[in-house]
């Protein structure tokens, strides 16, 4: 259960990154535009549910985590009031894309040693 645990909490955590990298991706598309205003996510219910399901003792973590999915899946980005600053929107797609080949990368590993225990072998 553990496992699906992981996945489950790995799995948002990716979605959300993604979600970041979409955004910051229209705002640079946008950025040419003098009228244009930066698109900004607050993904604060969806960490809030991420830390309810890693608390120690705080009931059924696998809960807290299809819930946090739940919020994530209803997140919309709205319009800000700044201007678009390309650099700044580069700098989230950077720090989107490393956070999301860490996440996998993660992923992958647990996978691997999931594959060793199956498999017997040390």
């Amino acid at each position: 259960m553990s496992g699906d645990i992981t996945t489950l909490a790995v799995r948002v955590a990716l979605g959300m990154h993604e979600m970041q990298a979409r955004i910051a991706s229209v705002n640079v598309a946008n950025a040419g535009r003098i009228e244009a205003r930066a698109m900004r996510a607050d993904f604060a219910n969806v960490q809030q549910a991420l830390a309810g399901a890693a608390r120690p003792g705080a009931g059924d973590p696998g809960a807290a985590l299809h819930q946090a999915e739940a919020e994530l899946r209803s997140l919309a980005p709205e319009a800000g009031t700044e201007p678009i600053s390309a650099d700044e929107e580069i700098g989230d797609m950077v720090a989107a894309s490393t956070g999301y080949q860490a996440l996998t990368e993660a992923l992958s590993r647990h996978f691997g040693l999931m594959r060793l225990a199956i498999s017997g072998r040390s």
